[in-house]
């Protein structure tokens, strides 16, 4: 191996552990001091980065926010072939989120962020259709082709139907969600739009 081939790949493993330290410092800012009150200061000093180096990888500091909050999300489980389980499968990560230690406040803070800042709402609203409104839109009409539930469904109501009281309680009562969670408003879901 050459010496620059080496150089490269020291360069590359350090700036993935500087990237790392800087979403782990962002995640614990979030969670400390919320959106509002948030410090690229304490930021850059907690990772040990140069504020250039912040400002270079991220220009828009609630994509900062937003990427450390969305780290934080495992990927869903593709789980068989049970409506409920499918469509709680695609919140379940939320779930998880919200009671991994400080999941819940980190999720808040990116709300805030998603709502204040231009690129970060961006940001939340393509992860939302990537993870959540697509594939449900997908299974909603694959179980109403089956007369599970109306052919006439609203994509928008069952989104706020299944993810409305997420955020209630991210937001307002600043709290985790409860075991079971994402089960529960699977089954409210597909009450709501029964045939």
């Amino acid at each position: 191996m050459s010496d620059n081939t080496t150089k490269t790949k020291k360069s590359q493993r350090s700036s993935e552990q500087s990237r790392a330290a800087i979403l782990q410092a962002t995640r614990e800012e979030m969670a400390e001091h919320g959106w509002r009150k948030f410090s690229v200061d304490k930021v850059s000093r907690k990772a040990k980065a140069s504020k250039q180096t912040i400002y270079r990888w991220w220009p828009a500091i609630g994509n900062m926010c937003m990427e450390a909050a969305l780290d934080l999300i495992p990927a869903a489980s593709k789980q068989g072939r049970d409506p409920i389980e499918r469509i709680s499968a695609l919140i379940q990560p939320l779930e998880e989120t919200t009671r991994l230690g400080s999941g819940h406040a980190v999720l808040r803070a990116a709300m805030i962020a998603a709502s204040d800042d231009k690129d970060a709402g961006e940001t939340w609203r393509q992860w939302m259709r990537e993870h959540i409104r697509t594939p449900l839109r997908l299974i909603l009409a694959e179980i109403a082709a089956k007369n599970v539930v109306r052919r006439d469904f609203d994509l928008d109501i069952a989104v706020d139907i299944l993810t409305g009281q997420i955020w209630s309680r991210v937001m307002i009562m600043r709290a985790p969600l409860p075991e079971d969670f994402s089960r529960a408003q699977a089954t409210t879901l597909l009450k709501s739009l029964a045939p």
